[in-house]
């Protein structure tokens, strides 16, 4: 049997940013022989609302990629259900709930438990598929303990085992510093119940940026080592594109703004939809025939409150035909049916790409990359991490600046300079040549080969 790498996302969703670099990766380790498998997490996080939910869809998605995985016998183990892991959370991570230390004492001794008997059935999995490579998703981020405690018992035992090295590759994409710390949902620092990285000879750290590479090192007391590994794109073009502008229906010299992104309160798309009505206005004052279009590409029933919200916000400004929702978008690489629309079609057909995400939400922003490496203007807000990860590289784009104190709707200056970069096409072009070539350099890194995996 050929050897395989087991990919386990924390985020429980069925496509996602880790679900995509998962799969340039999975791309790299094909070409070695390596059959690659993926457990999405929905037996691990519980308010993703996927708990426990069978593989269907999911499986047609991944085809030619991923075998779909997961540990079918978790459900016997007592007690592991979704009320008594949100009864642990509320209790040892939110402190929603307070219970005498005795009692906690108690709880916590429960989960370990349960984290041993889940150790033995991960490493049965691992054992039966024949795994030679782990990569282990967001898993610090204190989703749930007993899961993230019983990968690290099954990494010891499994690596003994069959006698490995360095195989796994623990990869936080978000960590508590910088993930919903507006409605503190990892509570306080410094996260006492929260499962720090553990020096083993079997690991790799990995994050995307150096700021929380510096915070986990400092929360583990310097006991591990975390590698900076960014995301990375496609600089070597290529394929072929869709235009898709006529069956949206968007004239060719009218503007499509793209925005790639879940549809939830945090990436603020109330901005793109002010925006959209600001920028249109603006051509109405100049007399100008050119109309301003936002394409939204996401999944519109994960938060159905908050897309109903946008959508009163859409009719009330009279904005229903600028404005499209045209649901989840995969990528080229990405298996899919003949003829689907990609977000690289997408992003052919745009002229310009938005990321107008909240202050604290995104470490990384994964559409100003894509925008880059499809030689596409962007704009963004500056989220907390854009410097980190774009700004200091001197790409060229109009940024809205935001705080956490100010992060609020865009500014007459940001709209000023997004509407004059809109009717400067020779300069569009010619800063997206320019950041294409800055992201070549800065923005291709290979995680397989920063790593020696194979």
């Amino acid at each position: 049997m050929n050897s395989g790498a087991i990919f386990i996302s924390f985020d429980a969703v069925a496509v996602s940013g880790i679900t995509v670099e998962s799969i340039k990766v999975a791309k790299k380790l094909d070409d070695n022989g390596i059959i690659s498998y993926l457990d999405l997490g929905y037996d691990i996080k519980v308010d993703k609302g996927n708990f426990g939910k069978p593989y269907d869809k999911e499986k047609k998605v991944y085809q030619g990629v991923f075998n779909l995985v997961r540990i079918d016998d978790i459900k016997n183990i007592p007690d592991y259900n979704v009320g008594f892991l949100e009864y642990l959370n509320s209790v040892l991570i939110s402190g929603s709930v307070a219970l005498p230390e005795n009692e906690k004492t108690l709880l916590l001794s429960r989960s370990r438990y349960m984290s041993q008997e889940l150790s033995m059935l991960i490493f049965n999995l691992w054992c039966e598929l024949n795994i030679k490579y782990v990569f282990v998703e967001n898993a610090t981020l204190p989703e749930n303990i007993i899961y993230t405690e019983a990968l690290y018992q099954a990494i010891e035992i499994y690596g003994e085992y069959k006698c490995l090295d360095n195989f796994v590759i623990w990869r936080d994409h978000d960590l508590m510093w910088n993930s919903e710390k507006s409605v503190m949902k990892y509570g306080v620092p410094p996260y006492k119940y929260a499962i720090k990285p553990r020096n083993s000879k079997y690991i790799t750290y990995v994050t995307l940026n150096s700021d929380l590479k510096e915070k986990l090192e400092e929360w583990c007391n310097y006991d591990v080592k975390v590698k900076v590994v960014k995301n990375t794109y496609d600089f070597k073009g290529g394929d072929t594109y869709i235009n898709i502008r006529d069956k949206l229906k968007i004239g060719h010299e009218d503007v499509l703004i793209a925005r790639t992104t879940r549809i939830i309160p945090q990436k603020r798309l109330d901005r793109d939809i002010y925006l959209i009505q600001k920028l249109n206005q603006l051509f109405i004052d100049d007399n100008m025939d050119r109309k301003v279009f936002l394409v939204i590409a996401g999944e519109q029933h994960e938060n159905d409150e908050y897309f109903q919200e946008l959508n009163n916000k859409i009719n009330e400004l009279n904005l229903v035909s600028f404005i499209k929702f045209i649901g989840p978008l995969h990528h080229i690489y990405m298996p899919s049916q003949v003829d689907t629309i990609t977000i690289e079609d997408l992003y052919h057909s745009c002229d310009l790409v938005s990321f107008l995400t909240s202050w604290d939400y995104d470490s990384y922003g994964n559409p100003v990359g894509e925008a880059i490496s499809s030689n596409r203007c962007y704009i963004t807000s500056n989220y907390e991490y854009y410097h980190e990860v774009f700004g200091k590289y001197d790409f060229e784009a109009p940024v809205m600046d935001i705080s956490k104190e100010q992060d609020g709707l865009p500014y007459d200056n940001f709209i000023t300079d997004v509407y004059k970069l809109i009717n400067d096409r020779p300069r569009m072009n010619k800063i997206a040549s320019r950041n294409f070539s800055i992201g070549k350099e800065v923005l291709s890194n290979d995680i397989v080969g920063i790593l020696n995996l194979v």
